[in-house]
């Protein structure tokens, strides 16, 4: 069984050769390895070529930059795999990452398998692997597990800890020139898996704090012009879903996120985005009928509809209790619990 492992490369020469030896150890062997450079300006694109001298399993292609999600579509049009799989340049794998995902989807006829990520700081690294093994048997299952964003499932939205058999994506295809290109393209995927698994074991070590990386941006411009469309895209291919359930399920932690980000604007640090406060507003009041069906899937907590209700009332009187929660009953409810 073949995998095609496609790694998008785009000034990484400081990381790619821990990326790329970090594939070339992998215990599973019959890797067709594609590098995309993504028209980098540093010596990543000589590394690229250097590696391909030295092992047969790996092609090269050289690219203007188009960002991420043009490198990884062009790895999907090169590709010859049974499987396909996601690195970024600046990541690395444990040597049987692979070798757990191919026996998974082998011995269980998935068309998906997915791992645990560590998460790799300067000072710490972060790994919550218990070993344990789920197979999702049932047409959305595994989809609704990402969607509810439960950390003992670290499905989520990244492309790079899964394992996809290659129907998977002849259809679908990243969104080219955004960030936060996951967001879509893992729902629709996750839509179309009859049988996945997951592996609660660390294969994929991703860097988290990189100078210049996405994960280390802080609140940005791009999370109100690419990451609020992209749920709200979301959210309208769930809808179209035969299960109410997706919905109403995205829409909590939707809102969550919505409710988090209109806080933080008002951060003294992010002073220059609040002009955007007004959107948030009125994107979760136009959707205050959903509230019954949101609110009332198993996971709902009665203190995040009351947030989500408060905040629909009054933004102003929101952002006043929030405070004074923040800064006088969760420091009280600390100290009693540690008594």
């Amino acid at each position: 069984m073949l995998i095609s492992v496609i790694v998008a490369v785009y000034n990484v020469d400081k990381y790619l050769k821990k990326c790329v030896d970090s594939i070339l150890v992998q215990t599973y062997r019959e890797l067709e390895i594609i590098l995309v450079d993504d028209g980098s300006t540093d010596t990543s694109g000589v590394m690229c070529d250097e590696y391909m001298g030295r092992d047969e399993r790996i092609r090269v292609i050289h690219r203007p930059n188009g960002g991420l999600s043009a490198a990884r579509n062009t790895g999907i049009e090169a590709a010859a795999g049974e499987y396909i799989a996601f690195v970024d340049g600046d990541d690395w794998l444990e040597p049987g990452m692979y070798a757990a995902l191919a026996e998974a989807v082998k011995s269980n006829r998935a068309q998906l398998a997915a791992c645990r990520y560590r998460r790799v700081y300067p000072d710490v690294v972060e790994d919550g692997s218990t070993g344990t093994v789920t197979v999702f048997r049932r047409p959305y299952e595994m989809l609704l597990q990402q969607l509810k964003e439960d950390e003992s499932y670290l499905i989520q939205h990244a492309a790079w800890n899964k394992l996809y058999h290659r129907s998977l994506l002849e259809k679908e295809r990243f969104p080219e020139g955004k960030w936060y290109e996951d967001v879509v393209f893992s729902a629709k995927v996750l839509s179309r898996v009859s049988c996945g698994v997951y592996i609660d074991t660390a294969g994929y070590d991703y860097v988290c704090a990189r100078e210049g990386s996405i994960m280390n941006a802080g609140l940005t411009e791009r999370m109100f012009s690419d990451l609020i469309p992209a749920y709200v895209e979301k959210e309208s291919f769930l809808k179209s879903l035969e299960n109410p359930e997706l919905a109403a399920t995205h829409r909590y932690y939707f809102y969550k996120r919505v409710l988090w980000l209109y806080r933080e604007l008002y951060q003294k640090r992010n002073r220059g985005l609040r002009y955007h406060a007004k959107e948030l507003v009125a994107l979760i009041r136009e959707r205050k009928d959903t509230f019954p069906q949101v609110y009332a899937i198993e996971d709902a907590r009665k203190t995040e509809r009351w947030k989500t209700k408060l905040f629909v009332f009054s933004p102003l009187l929101f952002r006043f209790l929030m405070r004074v929660n923040d800064a006088w009953i969760l420091p009280m409810r600390l100290k009693r619990l540690q008594k």
